[in-house]
């Protein structure tokens, strides 16, 4: 979830470590945390990624679509759908 300044907002247990909407299967259980060069890393335990964010340009980004998800929930909807629709069939 983000704040009014446009960042995610803190867990309350760890320093530096947020909850966010992962990008890929966009299940809100993801976790972003900041390291010592500033960069954001972000960890999904459903789809198992980790994205690493290392740019002003890609975390800009990536703050974009948290907003996006936020605002609209019918958008997150049809991307889910879409996602699981174009997913390869195991094998592929």
């Amino acid at each position: 979830m983000l704040g009014s300044d446009g960042y995610p907002v803190p867990e309350v247990q760890r320093k530096n470590s947020y909850k966010v909407t992962c990008p890929i299967c966009v299940s809100g259980d993801a976790n972003m945390s900041v390291s010592k060069k500033g960069n954001w890393i972000v960890r999904c335990g459903t789809c198992s990624i980790i994205l690493y964010l290392n740019s002003l340009q890609s975390i800009n980004l990536f703050r974009g679509f948290q907003k996006v998800i936020n605002d609209n929930p019918e958008y997150q909807v049809s991307h889910t759908q879409l996602i699981v629709e174009n997913a390869p069939d195991i094998g592929q």
